[in-house]
């Protein structure tokens, strides 16, 4: 079933962004040589209207071909139907158009979820600090995020997501308050009272007892990292009314802050692990589909579809960023082609660049591929 959901996922996600391309192109008289759902090899195809429609073995998404997209061929090039043939705002204009299809996809996800949510995000963990414009932030300053080596709260049940609610009938807020409450009981038993944030209804508590130690500063620690997390409610009349935008600007502003935080945690410990650590490909995205499912309950489709809802803005995100063989860096060439009154770069020096590019994206997709297998 995780399978076969996730395929369901992925599988919408890219269909709809090249759907858009698809859809913009035949309006701009662009050939398209083919459409396929899936990735190839062919399982079969049909040819109608000059564009074979194929059924490929790989039910990963799928792909257009568009006449002169990448060819270098000078005859496909002045083809008049070709992609390169057209005018730089009428490429720009498909090029724009997958992203769009994905943001699109996503505002009216998140219409359907809120609608059937009260107006309420489920609990948001952060990797840093954000102040979200709209909407009426909740947080819960206890969230378990990593553990320290040899964590007694980890040996003792605690797990990634857990949220701290008492220590001993105490009642904790932060940071601070866990510690306060832990100060003094070293080698000493205490109870825990954990809410697990990943589930929807966040209703799911359960105790542990576990033995705080000693840290090689003298802090008294039962070994947790601690970060927020934050529910947004849009309670405003406007709010609600455009809610799907509304949560898709929150939550693109608060991707974008985080990607820019971590590539300059990155650069500055000369280390990609923040970014590879932090960043999810397809296993990591079956991982969560699969989390999901287990955790099950009656809001399951809800957090599906709020999963997927946000998946569809990341493609949508990271498709626009200027990197060679995206949308984004193809669009730059179309971009300078116009400042440059209409004069095109060498077809075989773009295509070089793009291939760099998607070189380099494998790249990144297998380290993070490995990192999600291995962790």
């Amino acid at each position: 079933m995780t399978f076969l959901i996730f395929i369901a996922i992925l599988s919408i996600l890219v269909l709809i962004h090249e759907f858009g391309h698809f859809i913009v192109a035949k309006k701009n008289g662009i050939k398209i040589e083919e459409f396929g759902v899936g990735i190839p090899p062919r399982i079969f195809g049909k040819k109608i209207g000059g564009t074979i429609y194929s059924l490929n073995w790989l039910p990963f998404g799928g792909f257009v071909r568009m006449l002169g997209e990448d060819s270098e061929d000078e005859k496909a090039l002045k083809n008049h139907h070709s992609f390169m043939a057209k005018k730089p705002n009428q490429r720009a204009l498909v090029l724009l158009a997958g992203v769009s299809m994905n943001l699109l996809l996503a505002v009216l996800l998140y219409y359907i979820f809120f609608t059937f949510n009260k107006f309420q995000t489920f609990y948001i963990p952060l990797i840093f600090q954000h102040k979200f414009p709209f909407g009426k932030v909740e947080t819960i300053g206890t969230t378990v995020s990593g553990f320290l080596e040899g964590s007694s709260a980890k040996k003792s049940g605690v797990e990634l997501g857990d949220a701290i609610l008492k220590i001993d009938d105490t009642p904790v807020y932060s940071v601070l308050d866990v510690r306060s409450a832990v100060k003094g009981k070293v080698n000493t038993e205490v109870t825990l009272l954990l809410s697990d944030l990943k589930t929807p209804d966040n209703k799911t508590t359960h105790i542990v007892k576990t033995v705080p130690i000693v840290d090689e500063s003298g802090n008294t620690i039962i070994g947790v990292y601690l970060t927020d997390s934050v529910r947004i409610k849009y309670d405003k009349l406007a709010e609600k009314i455009f809610v799907g935008p509304v949560h898709a600007y929150n939550m693109l502003g608060y991707s974008t802050s985080s990607l820019y935080k971590l590539f300059k945690m990155s650069i500055e410990s000369k280390d990609i692990s923040p970014v590879s650590q932090t960043v999810s490909g397809p296993v990591g995205i079956y991982n969560v589909v699969g989390g999901i499912l287990e955790y099950g309950g009656s809001k399951v489709v809800l957090n599906l579809l709020d999963f997927m809802a946000l998946v569809s803005l990341s493609l949508a995100f990271l498709n626009i960023l200027p990197f060679p063989a995206l949308d984004g860096g193809r669009l730059v060439f179309v971009i300078i082609e116009m400042i440059r009154g209409g004069k095109k770069l060498r077809p075989s020096l773009e295509s070089k660049i793009h291939g760099f590019g998607m070189a380099v994206l494998l790249g990144i997709l297998l380290i993070v591929t490995v990192k999600d297998i291995v962790m």
